[in-house]
């Protein structure tokens, strides 16, 4: 997920660098170490350079993640493995563990953090593109509002700041200063 309009952020977060790469490079990287397939990409204007993915528009402008999601499993033969590209500190393991799992079960499988469930670092099978579809007809857009029904299943992910989300570029500095720590 590389959409959004980064508000809060101020600029185009997309494209902000984080240890020498930008946010969704590193992204990017991440999908490509756990997927064999293709690589979709829901949001223009997120690489300077030509990258080997799929651009995807939304199923319906402005409707947001959920909007990506069906849009990737209409093209889907299997499922999505969905990442967002604010989460810097989203490690390979955990995104590994969850594509294993949603392949092995055929259902939603989703990370949760000490937040809750995690409906954008994710596995969905084509066979939740039903209720997804459903959901963003009904104006659900809220991700986790759609979990329940599609009888999702969790895997803890590895490290409470895992999941940190950068939404500002005070996040963004606090992400870099944990990573410095280690």
């Amino acid at each position: 997920m590389a959409g959004g309009r980064s508000r809060r952020f101020g600029r185009d977060k997309r494209r902000a660098l984080f240890n020498g790469r930008t946010l969704a490079e590193r992204s990017l990287a991440l999908l490509r170490s756990a997927v064999d397939g293709t690589v979709m990409v829901a949001g223009r204007g997120a690489f300077d350079r030509p990258v080997d993915a799929v651009f995807i528009e939304d199923a319906d402008a402005g409707a947001g993640p959920l909007a990506g999601l069906v849009a990737a499993l209409q093209r889907s033969r299997r499922g999505v493995l969905v990442l967002p590209c604010d989460a810097p500190l989203l490690r390979a393991d955990t995104v590994s563990a969850i594509a294993r799992a949603g392949r092995r079960s055929g259902g939603t499988v989703v990370a949760r953090s000490r937040r809750g469930l995690e409906p954008l670092v994710a596995f969905y099978p084509k066979a939740a593109l039903p209720i997804l579809a459903a959901g963003l007809r009904e104006q659900t857009r809220a991700l986790h509002r759609l979990l329940p029904r599609l009888r999702a299943r969790a895997i803890e992910a590895g490290d409470g700041r895992e999941m940190h989300n950068v939404n500002s570029p005070a996040d963004l500095e606090r992400a870099r200063q944990w990573t410095q720590r280690r």
